[in-house]
């Protein structure tokens, strides 16, 4: 019911402040996929703050909208027409990016091209995700495999719910292995789950108070102020525990909303996050190309790191948003 009412009252209106939200974890991704190595200090401090909330964020928002934008499936052939719409706009677009990366691979890396080689990057692909050739796409792996059971999970009364939601907070303490991203998933169910049940809360969620969204801001600006003090002390490749990996995603949530809330009424912030959101898969898809691509121009150009990552940062999204934008415009039926 929470669901049915909260579409009613946004008939005419998106979910603004959260379309802004995966705008700003979408820019987030994209800040932290920029090659670490022989960047100045204040980078390995901001990539270290960024991976240690982004990707919780982005798929508690992205599992948010799962469960917002979903049509009920009455039976197996809805389930599999579901899946296969997904297959097609989500996973297809993977295996073919994957397919790609991996024959340009062996392009710059002087390597044999052949059908073994095909077979074994599809095989790596599909059972390793995080291994491959893209494995900047594992986020799209996982998300695929989160929409297979959403019809399932969303049959399930809502306290059956909220347990499973309670029960994935221990996931990430598991030792699942890599096979199938099997701990990708671990990590990243806890986060799944209670975006389900926010978008079934939501009336709930917009009658808080912004100072209670304030308050519940504090742990998060602690923990970030900690980050920056600490100068970068923080491990690259083991940025926090796993029980720690749940708390600073939780945390990173009601930041990120009362953020949010405080540029909704900005204009010109609110159109360019929104129209961020509404391509963040185009982004997501596109984005490290343009980073690679740019950065051996930088480096062979002796460009200097920060205006590298200024200018590519705005490009990596702006382009995809411009091709996205143009395909729409060429699709688009014309008018009698």
């Amino acid at each position: 019911m929470a669901i049915k009412q909260a579409k009613k009252t946004n008939n005419n209106n998106r979910l603004v402040r959260v379309d802004m939200m995966i705008g700003l974890a979408m820019i987030m991704v994209v800040l932290g996929h920029f090659t670490v190595g022989h960047e100045p200090q204040w980078y390995h401090t901001l990539h270290n703050w960024i991976y240690s909330f982004h990707m919780q964020l982005f798929l508690f928002l992205s599992a948010f909208l799962v469960r917002y934008t979903y049509k009920p499936v009455g039976n197996a052939s809805g389930y599999f027409k579901y899946i296969w719409r997904k297959f097609v706009k989500f996973f297809l677009p993977f295996l073919i990016v994957g397919i790609a990366v991996s024959l340009l691979a062996c392009v710059f890396k002087d390597a044999e091209l052949s059908w073994t080689h095909v077979g074994r990057s599809l095989k790596t692909l599909l059972l390793y995700p995080r291994w491959s050739e893209t494995s900047f796409l594992w986020y799209i792996y996982i998300l695929f495999g989160y929409y297979l059971i959403s019809p399932l999970f969303f049959r399930l009364p809502q306290w059956g719910r909220v347990l499973c939601c309670v029960g994935a907070m221990f996931l990430p303490m598991l030792d699942a292995g890599q096979t199938l991203a099997a701990y990708d998933f671990c990590r990243y169910t806890f986060f799944y789950c209670l975006g389900v049940l926010c978008a079934e809360w939501i009336d709930e969620i917009r009658s808080v108070k912004p100072w209670m969204w304030g308050l519940m801001s504090v742990p998060f600006l602690a923990y970030t102020y900690w980050v920056f003090a600490q100068s970068g002390a923080i491990g690259f490749e083991h940025t926090q525990l796993d029980w720690w990996y749940i708390v600073t995603g939780t945390a990173s949530i009601p930041f990120f909303y009362l953020l949010a809330m405080a540029i909704e009424k900005t204009i010109v912030t609110s159109k360019a996050l929104t129209l961020i959101s509404k391509d963040c898969y185009w982004i997501y898809l596109l984005q490290m190309f343009i980073i690679w691509g740019l950065d051996i121009f930088a480096i062979e150009n002796g460009i200097s790191f920060t205006a590298f990552f200024i200018t590519t940062t705005i490009l990596a999204i702006g382009l995809p948003i411009l091709l996205a934008e143009t395909l729409r415009r060429m699709t688009k039926p014309k008018a009698q």
